[in-house]
């Protein structure tokens, strides 16, 4: 794997890992930090992902666009998702 490389995407407190190989084959990671797990719509997503799937849906209905506010719901709710298919 090459030396990965982050990328700042905008929202505070996540970041997004990018490795490859030789290859072409490789590895994204999306991390966050405190400020990001103190952030309440990140933490909606994570706990009540159907909440904040409407919430972002009514945002985007509003707007026309997916807007960087809507990054902390949507990562909430992949979050919560793939922790819980992680303790099965």
């Amino acid at each position: 794997m090459s030396t990965p490389i982050v990328v700042d995407i905008g929202a505070v407190g996540f970041n997004l890992i990018l490795a490859t190989d030789r290859y072409g084959a490789g590895d994204a990671k999306i991390t966050w930090t405190t400020d990001a797990n103190l952030n309440p719509d990140f933490d909606c997503g994570r706990k009540s992902p159907a909440v904040a799937l409407e919430m972002a849906l009514g945002r985007v209905e509003r707007n026309g666009f997916v807007s960087p506010l809507d990054f902390s719901l949507v990562m909430g709710v992949l979050v919560g998702f793939l922790e819980g298919r992680a303790r099965l």
